[in-house]
């Protein structure tokens, strides 16, 4: 008897069936845990993001609330001084 194996038709097609259950695997296992973190990044980011204008629209209304108030504190004595007017 021949103890070597014979080359049979399925060989190729194990090979590519082979090859198409390793991409699935990939994809499934590798790909949607990735797919997954980068949504949630993208989540995370946005809400951030948004708290981050939040915060900045805030701190620059407060900026210029201050400085029109001082403005204001400093002005008014400078105009009366220069009007002739007593302080």
């Amino acid at each position: 008897m021949n103890d070597k194996p014979t080359p049979s038709d399925g060989a190729p097609k194990t090979g590519l069936a082979a090859l198409g259950v390793g991409a699935f695997a990939v994809a499934c296992c590798a790909g949607a845990p990735l797919l997954v973190g980068v949504l949630g990044g993208v989540a995370l980011g946005s809400v951030l993001g948004i708290a981050a204008g939040v915060v900045a629209v805030i701190g620059l209304t407060a900026l210029v609330v201050v400085r029109t108030r001082r403005r204001r504190a400093c002005a008014a004595p400078t105009s009366a001084v220069k009007s002739g007017r007593p302080a």
